[in-house]
This record gives structure tokens, C-alpha cells and sequence, in this order.
């Protein structure tokens, strides 16, 4: 077998690729897992018997694993790289099947313990990956021992039907899925923080902070998908989508210095749904740290609404517990009254909402430089708006590590993302005595035709301002790039990129959000499909009948053919002899009165090449007759199959 020597690395090297895809861990930490896995690929391709070292190469695992150790990486991280390096020792040493399993346990090991941390579509495709070369494995394993009963040369393995036995397994698996009753784990508070958004990383968070910020990198994190119901197409019907350009998720009304955080903000009741206004979606939150729910102003109902989700501060709708999957919620919403409602602002909420600190002082030269003179309250916002849109928009946050970060982005950088603009429009309006206020959310994101469906990623996150006049609160939005996606277009997302995504969504709908209600469903839509199936051929007619029998009867006559046979006299009434009777009838025909013995001795002298193993054979066919059966028998096997091995039917020569 020229290939059965690297199959032993296989489930190593895909355990390395699982690992990389998840991208939790270091380059450091991977060139540290990769490189016994090299080294022991270079020993193998170069046939270095390195056996003789094995002491050194133990002495070296263990120092390895203390010199780790002491390092201060945390046991869990230690274990993993051990188990790499021990690995690469084994792949290095000279192997027999014992330690062939060892290298398979500690590759399972690796894969339970590093691939978990990918999504649930590249993990099964690890899964399978991991599935064949273990798979392949293990045919090794198993097929070397027995290749002493096989009668003719040494075959190899049928490593080409593995991808067919591993599809089998996952067909199997489908149709147990869909048939078994599901589970139902009910709700309860969970540890696991699910898609968390690390710092530094584009995201929706309850609290704004300019001051102590870095560069922000780009978080393409799956926030929320919104699917429109079935036969809407927000492409055909762009006002469809209206309502949703902005996704409220929190309202940040006190300041401290550069900070903005929830104040004692009043919860707006559900907005009347009028029948040619309101718009129905179903909203597919993902998890995150806060467990906040962006959702569209007017909004009309949730479902469910209870016992899932309560009220937070600053008027959000967060999850009662830490979510660890995905969950749906059917979102009701009326497009026409987009502004949220406060009739009066009692005076301890106007002085909170106007209230400006020594360090806003330059949000209040800036407001007076951008918009001088006195103007109503809507021609102001506006006139603010604009002039901010004219600054530039960046993720590198030039103002970050300023002192005064508000003062640095309106008088010297002129530069900022999301935060900047709204902190400092919020502020300018307070400084003219309107109450204003800061919210989070997200700005719609990109339309994926392929799953029919919004993709809001952590990267649509952003901050706009509200500001309160007559009665009710207006939203500006003065960051440059503008608030709404285009419906009818992908906002640069590649083809493939939107079909690996249909095909994440498709594998959370149908497969782990897979309900009773949909296996009820389906088994309905496949019941009726068989029932309302014409199927003709159920009465076929007579030609055809008499025909399907005639051909069933004679595969049942053909299959047992060897039964209506005459048994044969001499060694043709042993079965292991048959194959080597019928390669050798022309050359030693049986005569009359031979025994199986005699025949084999006969043969023996002819080829005398073979005469130790046919020797053999005829001492197991005399023990098989004679002795106990089933040692016997295993014994007849072997030496028949030693005899047979590399038989080569060309007549013997006369000499």
C-alpha cells in the first residue's frame, strides 16, 4: 500500500485546518501546532529512522511541556500544544496498529477541543472532513491484520468508497433527524456568552465612551437577519422596507465627561398598527454580551413577548437570560409613525437632557460656529446635521487618546466614526437649550437575494441623535455615510459570500431551529405528495407482470445454482480447494480414487516452489476434517490463502 504510510498524518492535518478556521487562537500559538506535524511530514517523505532517539525525543516533550507551563499560558492552552507536539513524537517513531489508535484518540481529542469554536456550518463541514480521514484510518487498521485470509495477492483497502460510507452515514443521520421526536430544553440562564464583541471590534453596545479608544476594526459578526414573509420582495417594493433604515436598540440620555449612559428614559408603549401601514418580519437575533434587541421605531407587537423579553433601561428590549443560539422573533412595526412620542418632558428630565459639563465646552463654541444667529429648532438640527456631514468619517478614531477627545474631534481632527458625530450634534443641540440624546443600534444592512432575507452584521452598528420638539422625538443622523442601506443591492458582498451566507441562515432554520411544528409539517407535505402520486406502475399490465416474474425466477435459479449441482467426488468436496482447483484443472486434473491430500502432494511435486505451502494446506484440510472445528477451520483458511498468494496459473515447465 504506497499511500497506507501517510494516512496516519490525515486526521492530524485536518484537525490543524479546523483549528486555524476558528481563528481563536494566535499565529504564535498555530506555528506551535504545525510544526511537529512539518517535521514529522519531513521525517516520513525522507525515511529517517529516528526510533533509536526515542528517550531524547520523550526528554524533549516533557521539557517542552514544563517550559509551557511555566509561561503562564493556562492549562487548557498547554494541553493543546502537548498534544500537537506528542503527536508529531509518535508520527516520527516507528508505528504499529497500538500506536496508530493512540494517534487517532489524541486527533479526536484535538478536534473535540479546538473545531467547537467555529459555526455550526463550518464545523459540520470539519466534521466530515474528519469523518473521512478517520474513517480511512481505521479501514487501514482493520484490513492489515486480516490480509492473511485473503486468497490471492494483497489487495489494498477500498479507500475510494470511504466519501460513499460517509455519506451514507450523514443520509442515515438526516432521516433519523427528521423522523426522532425533538427535544425541548426549555429556557434557562446560560454561561456561555455566545458572539461576543471584543474590544476594539465594531458592535452595539449599552454605554458610549470616547475617551481610551483605539483604531476599531471591522466585526462582520451576524447580528440579526430580518426575512420579510413569504411572496414579499423588498427589491419590487422598496417601501416595504421603510421603517427599518435605523434599528433602535438603546437610548443613552446622562453624560460623565466623555461618557454616555441609559438614563431614566420612559418606555414608549406600542404604536396603534394601522392595516395599510404596518409591516410584519421575522427578526433572527443572534447572541451578544447585552442581549439587546434592535428593533424598528413604531413598533406594534412582539412575538412572543413573554416570558423571553423584558424592558431594560434606557427604553431596550433585552433578553430575560443570556441567549447561547440564535432566536426568532416575529416583528410587527408601523412605518408611518417612525417618531417615537413624549408629550412633556417633566423639568427634572429637561435639565438631564440639556445638561452640558465643563468638558462639552467645545461642543458649545462648535454649535455657535457651525450654526450662529438664533433659528428654530428644526432648521438647527438641520443646519448642524450638515455641517457635520462634512467632516470625515474613519475607524482609525484619531481622537482617542486625545485629553479632550469631543474638543480634538471638533476643532483639530475633524475626523471620527459613528460616535464622535452623534456625541458631539447631541451636545451642540444641548447647548442651545434643546434636550437631544444619543441611541444605539444598527443601520440596516445589506439584502442577500440568495436567502431572501436583511444580513445586519456588527459592522452596521451605529449611533444617531434624537432630539425632542413639539411633543416628539425627531432623529438626525449626522454621520457622513449616511443611514440606510440600498435594498436592491449587496453594499460589495461577493457572490459566493452571499451564498455561504444563505447557506448558514438555511442550515440555522431548518436544521437547528428544526421544531415539532416543522417535522409536522413535513411529514404532512411528504405524506400527500405519495398520496396524491399517480402512480401507474401499482397495476401494471400482463406482459409486464409475466415478464418481472419470469426474471425474478431466474435470478432465483441462477443464484442457487450451485445447489442443483452434483457435489464433487475427491478434494472438490472441500469449498477452500475450489478456487485452486479450478485455476489448476488443466495442469493437475483430479483422477479418480485422489484425495484431497494426495491431489495437494501431486501438485506439490509440479511446483515445488509452492511445495511448503501446499504441505500446510493439506496438513489444516486434514485437521478441518478431523480436529475441532472452528480453530481448525481458521487455520485452513490461512494456509489456503497462503498457498493461493501470488499463484501464477502458467503452466509448470517439463524440467
Amino acid at each position: 500500500m504506497r499511500w497506507a504510510r501517510w494516512i496516519d498524518h490525515l486526521p492530524l492535518w485536518i484537525v490543524l485546518g479546523a483549528t486555524v478556521s476558528t481563528g481563536l487562537y494566535e499565529p504564535g500559538e498555530l506555528v506551535v501546532m504545525a510544526l511537529p506535524l512539518l517535521v514529522a511530514l519531513a521525517v516520513e517523505g525522507l525515511r529517517w529512522d529516528v526510533g533509536r532517539h526515542h528517550r531524547w525525543l520523550e526528554i524533549g516533550a516533557l521539557l517542552f511541556f514544563l517550559g509551557d507551563l511555566a509561561l503562564g499560558r493556562g492549562l487548557y492552552a498547554v494541553a493543546i500544544h502537548t498534544l500537537f507536539l506528542l503527536a508529531g513524537v509518535r508520527l516520527v517513531l516507528p508505528r504499529e496498529a497500538t500506536q496508530r489508535r493512540q494517534l487517532l484518540l489524541i486527533g479526536f481529542l484535538l478536534f473535540l477541543t479546538t473545531a467547537i469554536g467555529t459555526t455550526d456550518i463550518t464545523f459540520l463541514a470539519w466534521t466530515l472532513a474528519w469523518a473521512c480521514g478517520a474513517t480511512l484510518s481505521l479501514l487501514q487498521l482493520t484490513w492489515e491484520p486480516s490480509a492473511s485470509l485473503r486468497r490471492g495477492s494483497r489487495s489494498h483497502p477500498p479507500y475510494a468508497l470511504v466519501p460513499a460510507w460517509v455519506g451514507a452515514a450523514l443520509l442515515f443521520g438526516t432521516v433519523f433527524f427528521l423522523l426522532l421526536p425533538r427535544l425541548s430544553l426549555g429556557l434557562r440562564a446560560g454561561l456561555l456568552p455566545g458572539a461576543s464583541r471584543s474590544f476594539g471590534k465594531a458592535g452595539l453596545g449599552d454605554r458610549l465612551d470616547l475617551a481610551g479608544g483605539g483604531p476599531i476594526e471591522p466585526n462582520p459578526e451576524v447580528a440579526v437577519r430580518i426575512a420579510p414573509p413569504q411572496g414579499i420582495d423588498p427589491t419590487g417594493d422598496p417601501g416595504w422596507a421603510q421603517g427599518l433604515g435605523l434599528l433602535r436598540g438603546i437610548t443613552l440620555e446622562a453624560t460623565q465627561g466623555q461618557r454616555w449612559e441609559p438614563g431614566a428614559t420612559p418606555s414608549y408603549a406600542f404604536a396603534p398598527a394601522w392595516n395599510t401601514s404596518s409591516r410584519r418580519a421575522e427578526f433572527l437575533f443572534y447572541p451578544s454580551p447585552q442581549g439587546l434587541l434592535a428593533l424598528p421605531s413604531g413598533l406594534v407587537r412582539l412575538e412572543p413577548a413573554d416570558p423571553l423579553i423584558a424592558r431594560g433601561p434606557g427604553a431596550s428590549y433585552r433578553w430575560r437570560y443570556q441567549r447561547a443560539r440564535s432566536v426568532p422573533v416575529t416583528v410587527t412595526w408601523n412605518a408611518a409613525l417612525p417618531e417615537l412620542r413624549e408629550p412633556w418632558l417633566s423639568p427634572r428630565r429637561a435639565e438631564l437632557l440639556t445638561r452640558l459639563e465643563p468638558a462639552h465646552e467645545a461642543a458649545r463654541r462648535a454649535s455657535l460656529r457651525l450654526a450662529p444667529g438664533i433659528q428654530p429648532t428644526p432648521q438647527l438640527a438641520q443646519t448642524l446635521e450638515s455641517a457635520l456631514r462634512r467632516f470625515r468619517y474613519t475607524l482609525d478614531n484619531p481622537s482617542g487618546q486625545a485629553p479632550n477627545p469631543l474638543e480634538d474631534f471638533l476643532e483639530r481632527t475633524q475626523a471620527g466614526h459613528c460616535e464622535y458625530f452623534a456625541s458631539a450634534m447631541a451636545l451642540m443641540l444641548r447647548a442651545r437649550g434643546v434636550p437631544a440624546r444619543v441611541v444605539n443600534g444598527y443601520r440596516l444592512g445589506p439584502w442577500i437575494p440568495e436567502g431572501g432575507y436583511f444580513r445586519v452584521s456588527q459592522n452596521e452598528a451605529h449611533s444617531w441623535v434624537e432630539h425632542w420638539h413639539e411633543g416628539r422625538w425627531w432623529t438626525s443622523d449626522p454621520t457622513p455615510h449616511g443611514p440606510v442601506a440600498s435594498v436592491g443591492g449587496s453594499q460589495g458582498l461577493r457572490a459566493y459570500e452571499r451564498w455561504l451566507d444563505a447557506l448558514r441562515y438555511r442550515w440555522d432554520r431548518h436544521v437547528v431551529r428544526f421544531s415539532d411544528d416543522d417535522q409536522q409539517l413535513g411529514l404532512t407535505w411528504i405524506q400527500g405528495r405519495l398520496q396524491g402520486w399517480e402512480w401507474h406502475w401499482k397495476a401494471p399490465s400482463k406482459t409486464w407482470s409475466w415478464t418481472l416474474g419470469l426474471a425474478a425466477f431466474a435470478w432465483l435459479l441462477w443464484r442457487n445454482r450451485a445447489r442443483w449441482h452434483r457435489r464433487p467426488e475427491g478434494p472438490g468436496r472441500i469449498r477452500a480447494l475450489r478456487p485452486l482447483l479450478a485455476c489448476t484443472h488443466r495442469t493437475v486434473a483430479v483422477e479418480p480414487g485422489d484425495t484431497a491430500r494426495s491431489w495437494l502432494l501431486r501438485l506439490g511435486a509440479l511446483r515445488p516452489e509452492r511445495l511448503g505451502e501446499l504441505r500446510l494446506l493439506a496438513d489444516a484440510v486434514d485437521a478441518e476434517a478431523y480436529g475441532p472445528g472452528a480453530a481448525a477451520a481458521t487455520t485452513l483458511a490461512k494456509a489456503e490463502a497462503a498457498a493461493w498468494r501470488g499463484w501464477n496459473p502458467v503452466e509448470p515447465s517439463s524440467s
